[in-house]
């Protein structure tokens, strides 16, 4: 049941990343554009503690350099920061390209 309401969820990365920080900060956000900032989610600690997380649950490496506290505002701001350094395409694009692709491999163009 759970693999449904994954499937039906239009934007995965935000419902992932909000898990990520009810899992690992302990806090729930009750919407996903809510000022995690503003609303006193996150503090230097435990941004520092989230940007960790992010890199380590999806792979990316954020630059201190390159850190934007804007970055951090939301779970919508931290999906598209995620899906920025991660080279993720969105779901739009996902869609776009499955079906502009041509099919390689063995068994394309045979008889």
């Amino acid at each position: 049941m759970q693999e449904n309401a994954r499937n039906e969820d239009p934007m995965p990365l935000t419902s992932e990343i909000a898990q990520l920080i009810n899992d690992q900060l302990l806090v729930e956000v009750s919407s996903l554009d809510d000022d995690l900032l503003a609303a006193g989610v996150l503090d230097s600690l435990t941004l520092v503690q989230l940007l960790f997380d992010l890199e380590r649950h999806f792979g990316v490496t954020i630059p201190l350099e390159e850190l934007e506290i804007d970055d951090f505002r939301s779970v919508h701001s931290i999906a598209r920061l995620v899906q920025a350094r991660s080279g993720v395409k969105s779901i739009e694009e996902k869609t776009c390209t499955a079906f502009a692709e041509p099919a390689f491999g063995r068994n394309a163009g045979s008889s």
